[in-house]
């Protein structure tokens, strides 16, 4: 985005915003940012056209289409919402993410069947998408229960590593702490090389107090390539249990690491509290 489409579009009058649509008009990565930002800021209306015109020029249709769609249902269209993702799948193929935008329009219209058919699509493309298990579980716990909501993640975590985590994750909130920490250790191993099951795992565990079991569970699978969110939380819980030589170390690995800005912060005081902790432990 330019450093003109930084600024917040909720900054800019409606003139200003019309500006500079215009000045993106044949530029489609910043048009769509600057509908997304307007979206961001509920000007749904004032973007109907450059949403349009997205998907004449955008060389990734998935997204325009998506875009439009949004405008749409935001603008209270819900039947031209459904009908622009519809036509994009005629023709160019589903996606995770245009499946999943059609289960909120389908939820609309009050048909269950066709929210299970456009989640359940979305996961075969995807079975860890994201936006398509969180809002599932949260759709199935409105309209039928925790346990329906359950059993409905428990239909697609064979292939989803996020499906497991989410499960075990309600289990552990349950108190059932077996059952919870085999799906931790599931998710880890379907996908073993990705950073996003051990964090998610460390996350939950740090959340629940269970320290000792956060820093086993890091210190037996941690590598390189799972970054460094599942140390930064085993660091902390080391440091909670008194284990300073033990944070020390884990602090070790850490420095290796390319560390997100968002990050540097807290990292900088874990390091503080590690010199602080092997100080005061004669290390």
């Amino acid at each position: 985005m330019s450093r003109r489409a930084n600024r917040s579009a909720a900054a800019l009058t409606r003139e200003e915003l019309a500006e500079w649509l215009r000045a993106a008009w044949d530029e489609p990565d910043r048009l769509h940012d600057l509908i997304v930002a307007a979206l961001d800021e509920g000007r749904a209306t004032e973007v109907r056209e450059a949403a349009r015109r997205l998907t004449e020029i955008d060389p990734e249709p998935a997204r325009s289409a998506a875009v439009l769609a949004l405008v749409k249902r935001t603008c209270a269209d819900h039947q031209g919402a459904e009908r622009v993702l519809l036509d994009h799948i005629r023709a160019h193929g589903g996606s995770a993410g245009i499946w999943f935008s059609l289960a909120p329009l389908a939820a609309w219209r009050g048909s269950e069947n066709d929210v299970g058919t456009a989640l359940g699509n979305a996961l075969k493309y995807d079975p860890d998408h994201w936006e398509t298990l969180h809002w599932g579980y949260r759709h199935y716990l409105r309209h039928g229960g925790a346990q329906a909501a359950l059993d409905w993640l428990e239909r697609y975590k064979a292939r989803s590593w996020r499906a497991h985590l989410m499960i075990g994750t309600v289990l552990l909130d349950r108190g059932d702490r077996e059952d919870a920490f085999a799906c931790f250790e599931a998710a880890c191993e379907l996908a073993p090389n990705h950073p996003g099951p051990l964090s998610g795992v460390a996350e939950a565990l740090l959340g629940a107090g269970l320290l000792a079991e956060l820093a086993d569970v890091v210190l037996r699978r941690w590598r390189g390539v799972h970054g460094p969110v599942p140390l930064i939380h085993a660091i902390e819980a080391d440091l909670r249990l008194g284990r300073a030589a033990d944070a020390a170390l884990a602090l070790s690995r850490l420095r290796g690491l390319r560390v997100p800005p968002e990050t540097a912060g807290q990292v900088a005081e874990l390091e503080r509290r590690v010199r602080a902790a092997c100080a005061a432990a004669g290390l």
